[in-house]
């Protein structure tokens, strides 16, 4: 079976979310606990305002309003532009071609590199809607294989040949 290595961005963002932890976004909020804290005063400030349980400020918090809304309208347009760059960078150095063998999995990457990655560096596999991501077993690293444009017969093939070589890890 043979995939093609490029990736759609509607694949990378499957990818990613196959291969986020559970505990990212709690995580994540713990990590910036100050900025929750600050945001979550606001928010009671503005509301116990506008029930009449205090009298605040209302143009300087609409200032500081504005300021979290530019904050965070700033973060999306970055975050978003430096997401479009790293996607063509990794694109860049993604393979041409991926081939399931009998052995493994033969790479077939840009300016005529090639690997081998035998079965035994496997330790699962897991499948989502649009991509099939084949877990190595040294470190967090894993292999995407692009599968949405394959029938679903094409897919049950495929499951059945990795499963043949490989154990499915649950998602």
């Amino acid at each position: 079976m043979q995939f093609q290595g490029k990736i759609t961005e509607a694949d990378l963002k499957e990818a990613q979310k196959m291969s986020v932890s559970k505990m990212y976004w709690p995580k994540l909020l713990l990590k910036n606990w100050y900025g929750l804290a600050l945001v979550l005063a606001l928010i009671w400030a503005t509301i116990s305002g506008l029930l009449g349980w205090t009298n605040p400020n209302w143009r300087n918090i609409a200032i500081i309003w504005t300021v979290v809304v530019g904050i965070i309208l700033w973060v999306v347009y970055s975050t978003k532009r430096t997401i479009a760059r790293e996607f063509t960078q990794l694109n860049a150095t993604l393979p041409d071609q991926l081939s399931l063998t009998t052995e493994g999995l033969k790479i077939d990457g840009p300016n005529g590199a090639s690997a081998f990655l035998p079965w035994r560096t496997f330790k699962g596999w897991r499948e989502g809607g649009r991509v099939v991501l084949i877990d190595q077993s040294q470190g967090n690293s894993f292999v995407i294989l692009p599968v949405a444009q394959l029938s679903e017969l094409e897919r049950l093939s495929l499951r059945q040949y990795l499963q043949s070589h490989i154990p499915a890890l649950s998602t």
